[in-house]
């Protein structure tokens, strides 16, 4: 089955529909909500979702996106580069977190 292309802006959307509001990123191997600051280890959260996004005009635009939920409930998005420019620190964060197994969690 051909699955539809969509934008970096679409998925976002789409998650942001499905309540995943928060911006993470990665500091010192700790995961930070840029909305309430609020912390989190691996142990923690959650991967619920996860897309690969390629751009149309440039190959080289690719990115991951994961829809990660925390224990505390706070539900966000965490976007690294794929591929040659992917951050190291996001990636060592990302391999200690549990993933949901569902192949239907994708988005």
């Amino acid at each position: 089955m051909n699955k539809e292309m969509k934008t970096l802006v679409e998925i976002i959307e789409m998650l942001r529909e499905e309540e995943f509001c928060c911006d993470f990123q990665i500091k010192n191997n700790i995961l930070i909500c840029t909305d309430n600051s609020e912390t989190y280890f691996p142990e923690d959260v959650i991967i619920e979702k996860t897309e690969r996004y390629e751009g149309d005009s440039n190959p080289d635009d690719m990115s991951v996106i994961y829809a990660i939920s925390s224990n505390s409930g706070v539900k966000g998005i965490l976007i690294d580069a794929y591929g040659t420019y992917a951050d190291p620190l996001i990636a060592e964060f990302i391999k200690q977190v549990a993933v949901v197994k569902e192949s239907e969690n994708q988005v």
